[in-house]
């Protein structure tokens, strides 16, 4: 299911929200924060064992930046740090490629076995982790400071919060609008989608009769591909496999 969500609530809670719905377990493909809209990959049932095939997707955001001011959160929720000097265009444009950021003290990321946004509202202060991020496009969308839009598509796991605390200011606005190859404009809560339709980004194996036996049981079939592949029969996924060039193994079974 593709989510738009509305700023306020967490990704856990959509996900909430999605489970009751249908009285299923259910999942995401990778979070969004409280304050941030846009597009939540959701998966529900035996579709969220697919997770592990979606959470390294690009992804692409719209991003409103107020420079020159840096909060402890990277966001507009946070506490002011400090003020700064308006970045130039080149610094700006600078970002792009390989970066290394700090991870923001206000994320899930485990510290010591406890999440960072649980030690930042306790007063907490620890050192976050530097993580390396792939920008792989940025516009400039509008440049008027303090305000900064950008248009970013960027590796899994980049935290545009980091983004606009490099620039020395902070997001006052984050939307989402794609994940891999899912489209903010095609999200509609009220359509439940099958389970291929959630890896159309993996090589396809149309199986025979007895091929989806095989996959059914867990047995290998003949593969021309390497990686993740999505094994289907009669148009329905049935499992997907990991493939070596000549023969995929069944990883993920859903029949």
């Amino acid at each position: 299911m593709l989510v738009d969500k509305e700023a306020g609530p967490s990704s856990f809670q959509v996900v909430r929200r999605v489970r009751n719905r249908f009285g299923l377990k259910a999942g995401h493909a990778g979070t969004l924060d409280p304050f941030a809209t846009g597009l939540l990959v959701c998966l529900v049932g035996r579709s969220t064992r697919l997770a592990r095939y979606l959470v390294g997707l690009e992804k692409r955001y719209l991003t409103t930046i107020h420079l020159g001011v840096r909060t402890d959160t990277g966001d507009l929720e946070g506490t002011e740090l400090e003020t700064t000097p308006f970045p130039t265009l080149a610094d700006i444009e600078a970002l792009r490629g390989e970066v290394e950021l700090p991870i923001p003290a206000a994320s899930a990321v485990k510290i010591d076995g406890e999440r960072a946004y649980s030690l930042h509202r306790r007063g907490v202060a620890v050192e976050m982790p530097v993580r390396r991020s792939t920008i792989r496009a940025l516009e400039i969308v509008r440049f008027e400071p303090p305000t900064l839009d950008l248009d970013l598509s960027v590796s899994t796991g980049t935290y545009i919060r980091s983004i606009a605390d490099a620039l020395g200011g902070h997001c006052t606005a984050l939307r989402r609008t794609e994940v891999g190859p899912f489209r903010i404009e095609d999200a509609d809560e009220e359509r439940v989608l099958t389970p291929l339709a959630a890896v159309p980004h993996l090589p396809r194996i149309d199986l025979d009769e007895d091929g989806a036996r095989a996959v059914a049981s867990g047995r290998p079939v003949a593969a021309d591909a390497e990686g993740p592949v999505a094994l289907v029969a009669d148009g329905n996924l049935l499992a997907v496999g990991i493939a070596d060039g000549k023969i995929a193994r069944p990883e993920t079974v859903l029949v």
